[in-house]
């Protein structure tokens, strides 16, 4: 898919089920990494990632029943589920994590400080899994979890690296900035889930009320499309072939915006967008088709 494309790179610091014989031939044949967004945007989040025999989920915000039929649109299975990665504790990342981990007897996993917090709320999670050391990363089955801390409005926000040891995926969603240590996450992957929330001058003219306004645009707050499309060539110059757009606004961005922005930013560096890396929108109404890698 890749020209070569020369341009000045970021400088990043190096820093359970069974299966039936059958079912290992189908996922293998499917390719090395499976990518689903069932969900991204304020009303609820989950995106699905298989690799081997293993298969997870980030974040679930949806309603179990909701999930299930969003999934059985793409032919997920989600009883394949093994885990639910949590990347913080707001409503719309957590709302059917404990009733998918009991139907699904998935593990679920995240910062010990966001476990605390929704505990201190009351919240149950019978299923959460204590990882020691938890961003120096861990193993699910086939694949390298990598989390890493962004800046957002919770107790404690993560984003994801995740490699089966031959390619490396990334999602990070809600975060105000993208700090060195993010970006030193993202690049290097095949495949980049990454937020471009709002359009500043729909959210400066829109409806929502001042305080509000000056959360989401604060480094505790989301990124505009400008800021996502901003770190776009450095993530294909470094080996990204798909970028998903992801957690838009309904009300401060379009789809068409969020493209744009980031389509544009690619041309400025000589990067075709179709043939040198592929531009997708993360729904939160619909499922993306399934990306192979």
């Amino acid at each position: 898919m890749h020209k070569k494309i020369v341009i000045q790179l970021y400088n990043a610091q190096n820093d359970v089920h069974a299966y039936t014989r059958i079912r290992e031939d189908t996922y293998r044949d499917m390719g090395s990494f499976q990518i689903c967004t069932l969900a991204s945007g304020s009303k609820g989040n989950c995106t699905y990632i298989r690799s081997g025999n293993t298969a997870l989920i980030i974040d679930e915000g949806l309603t179990v029943k909701e999930l299930k039929v969003r999934a059985a649109t793409r032919g997920i299975d989600l009883s394949d589920v093994g885990a639910v990665l949590v990347t913080h504790e707001h409503a719309d990342h957590i709302k059917g994590v404990e009733q998918f981990s009991r139907e699904f007897g998935s593990k679920v996993y995240m910062p010990l400080t966001c476990f605390q917090t929704m505990r201190s709320r009351g919240e149950i999670l019978s299923r959460y899994e204590h990882v020691d050391g938890f961003e120096a990363g861990f193993d699910i089955g086939d694949l390298r979890v990598q989390p890493f801390r962004v800046p957002h409005d919770a107790r404690y926000t993560v984003g994801y690296r995740i490699s089966d040891g031959k390619t490396d995926i990334a999602v990070a969603t809600d975060l105000g900035f993208v700090s060195d240590n993010t970006l030193a996450r993202l690049c290097g992957c095949k495949a980049v889930i990454v937020e471009s929330n709002h359009d500043p001058l729909m959210l400066e003219k829109g409806r929502y009320p001042y305080p509000l306004k000056v959360r989401i645009a604060s480094k505790n707050g989301h990124l505009s499309n400008a800021d996502s499309a901003a770190i776009a060539s450095q993530l294909v110059a470094s080996g990204a072939e798909r970028i998903l757009l992801a957690h838009l606004s309904e009300d401060n961005n379009t789809p068409e915006l969020a493209f744009q922005a980031t389509k544009e930013q690619l041309e400025k560096h000589g990067i075709r967008e179709g043939e040198d890396v592929v531009l997708d929108i993360a729904y939160q109404y619909r499922p993306s088709e399934i990306i192979e890698l």
